[in-house]
Parts: C-alpha cells; sequence; structure tokens
C-alpha cells in the first residue's frame, strides 16, 4: 500500500475516533451542565493539573520511542517498553496521590483532596498500555486505535453522566476520566492480543533513555500552556469562574480538537518516513497549513459572531461568560491550531527542540501577562494573554520550520490566504444572519443553529474545494 493510501486510511479512522469522542463528550456537556455546577467544572480542571504535572515531569515518550525506532516490532524492545511505561505508572499514581494535600490548600477546596486521589488511579491503567499499539502507529495502521479510543469515550461518558445523575457531583467526573482510561488500555490488548517478551534488554534502555533526553521538557511545557487557566485564573478567579472559562474553552476547541491530533498521530510517522526527502516534507507542510487554516477559519468566523449567546443557549445563563470570552478564545483556538501544523513536522524530522523553544516562548509569555490579566479582567483579560502568547509563539514556530524545510515566507503567506478568504466570507454571512435574527426577535437558539449551519456548510465546501483540488 503506498503511504498516499496509508496516509488516507489513518486520516479516516482517526476522523472517526476523535469525531465519536467529541461528539459523544459534547452531548453529555449537555445533559452534566444540567446536573452540576461551573465550581464541579472548575474542580475536575484543577484536579487534571496535578495528575498532569507529575505526567508530563515523568515524560519519557516511548510511544514516540517506537515510531522512530529500527526494532519497532521486537517482542523484546516492546517487552522492555511496557516495563518501563509500567514503573513509570506506578511512580506518577503514588506521586499524584501524594500531591492530594497541596491541591486541597493550594485551591483552597477540600473537595480536590478526593478528586486527586481517584484520578492517581488513571496513570496505573495507562501504564498497562499494550506497546503494539504504536506499533499499528508507526505502520498507520489506526482501526485498532480508533476502536480503543471510541470505547474509552463511551465508558467516559457512561460512567460520568450517571455518577452526576445519581448525585456524586464533581466525583463522577473524576471516575469518568478513570473509567476511559481502564478500558481504553483493556480495548488496545483485546484487540492486538500480541505477546511481549519481558525478558532484560540493555540496547533497548539505551534507546529509550536517548529519546527521553532529546524530547526532554516538552510534554511539561505543553503542559503548564494549556494549564494556565487552572493555575492561575482558578486561583486567582475562583473555581467557578475556571468552570465556566474551561466549558467555554471545549466548545470553541471542539473543531480542531476533532481534526488536530489527526496530524500529530498520522502525520508525524509519515514526516519520519520522509525525513531525508525534504522537498516533499516541506510540500506535506504547506498543504496542512493550507488545510487546516481553510477549515478553522468558518468556524472561528461563526464563534466570534455568536460570542457569549453560544454558551447561554447550550448550558445556560449561569455558564454564560463576559462579553468576548468566546471570540478571544476562538481565535486562540486558530492560531494554536496553525502552530500545531508545525509540531509533527519537528518531531518527524528528529528535532523535538524547537517545538520545545516555541513552547518556552509561550509559557515565558504567560508568566508574564497572565496573571496581572486575571486579576485586573478576569476571564476575558487571561484569554487576551494566552492568545498573546500563542501569536508570539506562533512566529516563532513558523520561522524555524520554514527555514528548516526550505520554505519561502512567500510560500506560507499564501498558504494563509485561502483560509483568510473562507473566513471572512463567512464571517459577512453569519454576522448578516445574526442582524436578521435579532431584528426579528427570533429565539436566539434558532441564531446559534443558523450561524453554525453557514459555518457547516462552510467548512464542508472547504473540505471539498482540497479534494478536488481547487484550493492547493
Amino acid at each position: 500500500m503506498t503511504l498516499r493510501k496509508r496516509l488516507t486510511s489513518a486520516a479516516f479512522w482517526q476522523i472517526a475516533a476523535r469525531g465519536v469522542d467529541r461528539g459523544l463528550r459534547f452531548l453529555a456537556s449537555l445533559l452534566l451542565t444540567r446536573l452540576l455546577t461551573p465550581d464541579d467544572f472548575g474542580l475536575l480542571a484543577a484536579t487534571m493539573v496535578v495528575a498532569g504535572i507529575v505526567e508530563t515531569i515523568s515524560y519519557l515518550g516511548t510511544d514516540q520511542a517506537v515510531v522512530q525506532s529500527h526494532r519497532s516490532e521486537d517482542p523484546r524492545f516492546l517487552g522492555t517498553v511496557w516495563r518501563v511505561q509500567l514503573l513509570r505508572g506506578l511512580v506518577i499514581a503514588l506521586c499524584t496521590l501524594a500531591l492530594a494535600p497541596v491541591a486541597a490548600w493550594y485551591f483552597a477546596d477540600g473537595a480536590a483532596m478526593t478528586m486527586v486521589a481517584l484520578i492517581a488511579i488513571s496513570p496505573l491503567c495507562t501504564g498497562l498500555e499494550n506497546p503494539w499499539m504504536f506499533v499499528l502507529r508507526k505502520q498507520l495502521r489506526f482501526r485498532a486505535i480508533a476502536l480503543a479510543s471510541i470505547a474509552g469515550a463511551v465508558a467516559q461518558v457512561g460512567v460520568s453522566v450517571g455518577g452526576a445523575y445519581l448525585g456524586f457531583g464533581a466525583v463522577s467526573l473524576a471516575l469518568g476520566f478513570v473509567a476511559a482510561a481502564a478500558v481504553n488500555t483493556a480495548a488496545g490488548w483485546l484487540l492486538v492480543p500480541k505477546r511481549l517478551q519481558l525478558g532484560g534488554d540493555a540496547e533497548a534502555l539505551i534507546e529509550l533513555r536517548g529519546f527521553a533526553v532529546r524530547a526532554a521538557g516538552v510534554p511539561f511545557l505543553i503542559m503548564l500552556a494549556n494549564s494556565a487557566p487552572s493555575l492561575i485564573l482558578g486561583r486567582i478567579a475562583g473555581l467557578p469562574v475556571l468552570g465556566i472559562y474551561t466549558l467555554a474553552q471545549r466548545l470553541c476547541s471542539l473543531p480542531s480538537e476533532i481534526a488536530l491530533p489527526i496530524f500529530g498521530s498520522v502525520l508525524t510517522p509519515a514526516y519520519a518516513e520522509l525525513r531525508d526527502d525534504l522537498p516533499r516534507v516541506r510540500r506535506i507542510w504547506i498543504k496542512t497549513t493550507t488545510g487546516v487554516s481553510l477549515l478553522v477559519m468558518p468556524i472561528v468566523a461563526a464563534l466570534v459572531v455568536l460570542d457569549e449567546m453560544l454558551p447561554r443557549v447550550l448550558y445556560g445563563d449561569k455558564y454564560a461568560g463576559a462579553p468576548g470570552l468566546i471570540s478571544i478564545i476562538a481565535l486562540a483556538g486558530l492560531v494554536s491550531s496553525v502552530t500545531s501544523c508545525c509540531g509533527p513536522m519537528l518531531w518527524g524530522l528528529g528535532r523535538p527542540e524547537f517545538d520545545r523553544k516555541t513552547l518556552i516562548i509561550r509559557v515565558v509569555v504567560i508568566a508574564v501577562m497572565s496573571p496581572i490579566a486575571a486579576w485586573q479582567g478576569g476571564a476575558t483579560m487571561f484569554a487576551t494573554s494566552i492568545l498573546c502568547s500563542l501569536s508570539v509563539g506562533l512566529v516563532y514556530c513558523l520561522h524555524v520550520s520554514r527555514r528548516l524545510v526550505g520554505a519561502r515566507r512567500r510560500e506560507v503567506a499564501r498558504a494563509m490566504v485561502p483560509g483568510a478568504i473562507a473566513g471572512g466570507v463567512t464571517l459577512a454571512l453569519c454576522a448578516l444572519l445574526k442582524e436578521i435574527c435579532t431584528r426579528q426577535e427570533l429565539n436566539p437558539a434558532w441564531t446559534v443553529c443558523g450561524v453554525l449551519s453557514i459555518a457547516g456548510f462552510a467548512m464542508i465546501f472547504s473540505g471539498l474545494a482540497l479534494k478536488r483540488g481547487i484550493v492547493r
């Protein structure tokens, strides 16, 4: 099978998995917001930070190491990978459990201790993950990976909604997260029941250590950047404000969360396979940037037009943020989407240090601007500081990526033009429809449906234009 066919198949299964996963979670959120409070969602976001800190500090990159290794199909090598990740999972669980009292003190909420203790079970489950799943990722065979992900999503939604209905409150969200990890791991072994050789392998340990050193710090920096709302906004403005911000962020990132991880999981092994053919890597990167901007721009335009009307209609008045919050988060999602086109290429070419530098820039800007912004302007100004950090990081990331593959500035700028046109047209149409609905005093729900429909049609048209080669 050719590389193009393998990429197409992998993208299909990833789109299916991410679509089902995020679709189920979105539907669940419509129910959970009726059963829970903003404080419950804020408590979960705060809890996940604790687990994220421990997990990313101890990141070894075993999955990426398998993708890069020439011994990826050696049962002895994979047995070493499994033993390493199992030990890491145990360490993460114990450290997370030890930090439970610290979380309760930092966020001034005793319930955080119980939540963190429950979340500590999750790394034990992921530590048992089947390393043969990493081999499938390298081979761009994503069917089993997609099915395992869907099974985990179903488990999470079922446990979370069921627990909330029974009155478990925020604990139901933590239980759902643990259930997803357990079911995903179990499904991986059921779908790919291959054996491992658990004997000692000094060469494998040396190889894993070498990759871990090269990738050190990147996941931790990602976690710091992504956890800024919990660490800063949750501490300064309180957990209810954090809950509202978190749900707003989920709404704005729904389209990109479906599409962007596909590029990371599918394109990274493809770039690794083509690392000696830089002209071809450059063409794929430019096309990816064009495609992402073209597909994301219309939904960003719709979110900017709807702004606080969207969470008010979907979740209720208690989840509506300050004016401008949705718009700024949507723009931040757009910048993040374009930046994410560079990461898979940098990792696939074996240059994760450039991704690390981009993240350092983001974290520094966040550390300087976000506390003041949250203190002075609440969630909206905090979101603005996040947008600024992402924009600065994007400039640097595009610069180093362009130089790495030998692309000209004109090529990169041209790649953004189709998305800008699609976004501008969608913005005008959505704004016109909203104005008409407001003058006719129609139910806001109809306005939301109409605006999102326009964005949906624009995304479909953009996808068809990409597929038929109208846009290159």
